[in-house]
């Protein structure tokens, strides 16, 4: 990939993930360039490392804890927690890499004792990596190359988006292509797992234009076999603002993102990919920014989404409908680095933004 603009709030930090523990509190893992984060070197080089900290929902309180601390850059880390309670955190890396840079991963037990310690290869050249488990297996969907032109700012794009899953322990176990060759550029993959399936969305580059199409497809992990076609969503994306998160309590995969317009979407998909729902003209979503998720009441879910710039957006989402409850005003402007939110309990939400700054909290009263 190209080195980033010079004002690339990512240099900071990168990538953060609330993780639920076993025991009910949370693990907070995110990338920065130091605690307090430095920014780039004087070559305008990244480094970052890997940090975490336990969270407690009755008095949340971040304590870094360094988990990944090398040259180069981690980031942005994303992590997931399989149902016997082991951690997968997967990077684009440029420590060791002979591409320039490289997909890596390692995997921790619940405690953040190494299963198979760091460093371990996804794919030597893949970036942009994030990872979902599925039962008690990892998949890790990432990209592969570069290429140069379009995109934000004119940097570019990537051009394939590729799949691997793995056992609860960091084991390989079979691959997937997802979108590659020279019909299509695609990029930035997420994705989200159920207990059998995963959820892929990508974003798709469109020639001399400066939006993207969002793309997503469904997989039977397991099986290692397709379950839905490839499926165009959205023909009009604003880059990167798109997420994937997979509703357990509702078995639905729950797709968001802001379209060129800047009016945010949502649609709850099956597990096999079909649409059952969907809502549309909503504030614009943040980019690299997650949902905080209530539990279930009354067979409805909370969700509690950050918008562009500023603010919250409170909605009751069920198994069939989305319904919005509330729109909260807040005076910051959530960074575009990452953001990622809890349930304190039914009326309060915490969130954790990355910034130039380091780590910013807030904690909300939903029904205010």
């Amino acid at each position: 990939m190209p080195k980033q603009e010079k004002q690339d709030v990512r240099a900071f930090q990168h990538g953060v993930d609330f993780i639920k523990h076993p025991n009910g509190h949370y693990i907070l893992i995110w990338a920065s360039s130091g605690d307090p984060p430095v920014g780039e070197d004087k070559d305008g080089e990244w480094s970052h490392n890997v940090y975490y900290s336990m969270i407690h929902p009755a008095a949340p309180k971040i304590n870094p804890i360094p988990l990944i601390s090398v040259s180069g850059a981690q980031e942005p880390v994303s992590s997931a927690i399989s149902q016997d309670g082991h951690i997968m955190l997967t990077m684009e890396d440029s420590y060791q890499a002979k591409h320039n840079l490289m997909q890596s991963y390692a995997v921790y037990d619940s405690n953040m004792k190494p299963v198979k310690a760091y460093q371990n290869v996804v794919f030597d050249g893949g970036h942009s990596g994030h990872v979902a488990a599925i039962g008690n297996n990892f998949a890790v969907f990432y990209s592969d190359e570069w290429v140069d032109g379009g995109g934000v700012d004119d940097l570019g794009s990537g051009d394939d988006v590729l799949l691997k899953s793995y056992d609860s322990k960091g084991h390989f176990l079979s691959q997937k292509k997802v979108a590659v060759g020279n019909k299509s550029r695609d990029w930035w993959p997420m994705i989200a797992g159920s207990d059998t399936t995963a959820l892929l969305l990508w974003q798709r580059f469109v020639k001399n234009k400066t939006h993207s199409q969002l793309i997503y497809r469904v997989l039977d992990v397991k099986k290692n076999k397709w379950v839905s076609a490839e499926i165009k969503l959205i023909k009009q994306l604003t880059y990167y603002t798109y997420d994937v998160q997979y509703l357990a309590d509702l078995k639905r995969f729950m797709i968001s993102g802001t379209d060129d317009k800047g009016k945010g979407f949502i649609f709850l998909l099956s597990r096999k990919g079909k649409i059952i729902a969907e809502k549309k003209s909503l504030p614009a979503f943040v980019r690299e920014a997650q949902p905080a998720i209530s539990t279930l009441e009354n067979k409805q879910l909370k969700v509690v989404f950050p918008t562009s710039p500023t603010g919250l957006i409170v909605l009751n989402v069920s198994a069939k409908t989305i319904t919005v409850k509330n729109n909260i005003p807040l005076n910051y402007s959530w960074s575009y680095s990452g953001t990622d939110g809890i349930f304190l309990d039914q009326s309060e939400v915490y969130f954790v933004s990355l910034s130039v700054k380091g780590l910013r909290e807030f904690r909300i009263n939903i029904d205010r």
